[in-house]
């Protein structure tokens, strides 16, 4: 296992090295082609404010599917995410990680670029690895998968979802920690309300994880490399209802400011309640929503809380 989590970190790193510099060059030429800076922080949302945030749902997106078994309330933490921890407690690199909390489940969606960061910052939260009842890897690649090894060693026999189309490769080394590798070809339940969407090629295959709250579905996603339009498609193809929040990275960086506002209309005319890019999304995104829609942007980071 170890030399496998090796050879993803190793490549990590070079993925993490091409992206930030490719996402140096499209900032600089962002910039160079507006006649200001992007702010990618909506005016009623400070960096420096608490990065808790509540949400309200209004009547008309609020209630369970008919169908589906509610979780109850939620509580989503960015427990890992390039975009810095404003507080400075929490370590930012580029990956991703999101801890989902219910009233009786703890469901780690992907695990960032490191056991270290991922071991730092949950202790910091005050979340053990024995804790944690599932883990949901939504792709094979380095920057979400490499901190599954602290959990592993921390909690063996946990349930670790995994998109089976690209999964046999690492099966036999979570399982000789331990884990219990469960590949995901067609829709399933995690947990009572929490479930992970068939996967969807991109290249590669990637799965989403939806939580139904009392107040409605709630969409995480990776790195959407099939699409955020396909993922929240399949999303409301499931439940019946768009999501109340989608968030997570939506692999935007380079994309045109046409294209990124293309996706921006067609997500708000799903009716999509809340939109959090963040990770791979890129600061187009970011700009158009806070600018043109900045009822449904919100922002997020390392360490952001949301409690629905």
């Amino acid at each position: 296992m170890k030399h496998v989590l090796a050879i993803l970190v190793i490549l990590s790193i070079i993925i993490a090295a091409v992206m930030i510099a490719v996402y140096i060059s499209y900032r600089e030429l962002s910039i160079e082609q507006t006649s200001s800076s992007f702010s990618t922080t909506p005016t009623h949302i400070s960096k420096n404010q608490n990065t808790e945030t509540h949400i309200s749902v209004t009547e008309k997106t609020a209630g369970n599917i008919a169908s589906v078994n509610g979780s109850g309330n939620v509580t989503i933490i960015v427990v890992v995410d390039n975009d810095p921890d404003p507080s400075g407690r929490l370590e930012s690199s580029w990956g991703l990680s999101i801890l989902v909390e219910t009233g009786t489940e703890k469901i780690l969606f992907d695990t960032g670029p490191s056991p270290s960061i991922l071991q730092h910052n949950l202790r910091t939260i005050g979340v053990s690895p024995e804790e944690i009842d599932a883990v949901v890897i939504s792709h094979l690649h380095g920057d979400h998968t490499s901190g599954l090894l602290y959990i592993l060693e921390n909690n063996p026999g946990i349930p670790v979802y995994l998109p089976g189309p690209d999964a046999r490769c690492i099966l036999s080394e979570i399982k000789s920690y331990g884990g219990r590798p469960i590949l995901v070809n067609s829709m399933v339940e995690v947990a009572r309300g929490i479930y992970v969407l068939k996967p969807l090629y991109g290249p590669p295959w990637e799965e989403a994880l939806v939580i139904m709250s009392d107040k409605g579905p709630v969409l995480l996603v990776g790195c959407s490399h099939p699409g955020i339009v396909r993922l929240v498609e399949e999303e409301i193809n499931f439940t019946g209802k768009p999501p109340i929040l989608v968030i997570g990275g939506f692999h935007l960086i380079g994309c045109s400011f046409s294209e990124c506002e293309r996706i921006a209309n067609r997500l708000v005319s799903f009716g999509v309640g809340l939109i959090a890019p963040i990770h791979c999304s890129g600061d187009i995104i970011k700009h158009i929503l806070s600018q043109e829609y900045p009822e449904h942007y919100l922002y997020a980071h390392t360490g952001s809380t949301i409690r629905i």
